[in-house]
């Protein structure tokens, strides 16, 4: 697959998990934040990192290729963890388990991807890397 191809396809996986979070956020609502700094950090990782990266992305940083598998790779731990915990309570959460599962696809495909375009040296053309 061509890196052209391949970064349009990991920026659609980028909206795909801004836009899950975007819905998971809005069912159940904003949870306590114990300090802004806490706030800021946890709303920049869900949408400001994927802005991010995928601006990164179109304007050509083949560097960021790896930055989406760290973030992926970061983000599927998280769906994980959070599979397991609303697995293991009275009631689970059949939205949290699917929006969960969706997005731990998601990431999978983003670290698989990311990192198999990085790796590839056809697409180089003998610039190195940016």
């Amino acid at each position: 697959m061509h890196l052209v191809r391949t970064r349009q396809i990991m920026i659609v996986l980028l909206a795909l998990l801004l836009a899950l979070a975007v819905l998971l956020q809005g069912s159940q609502g904003f949870p306590p934040q114990t300090s802004q700094l806490h706030g800021l950090i946890w709303y920049g990782f869900l949408y400001g990192l994927p802005f991010l990266l995928g601006g990164l992305l179109m304007a050509g940083a083949r560097w960021a290729l790896m930055a989406c598998v760290m973030y992926g790779t970061i983000g599927l731990a998280l769906d994980i963890a959070t599979a397991v915990q609303a697995s293991s309570g009275e009631n689970p959460s059949p939205l949290v388990l699917t929006v969960s599962g969706m997005t731990g696809l998601a990431n999978v495909a983003l670290i698989l991807l990311g990192g198999w375009s990085f790796l590839d040296v056809r697409d180089l053309g003998g610039a190195g890397p940016r």
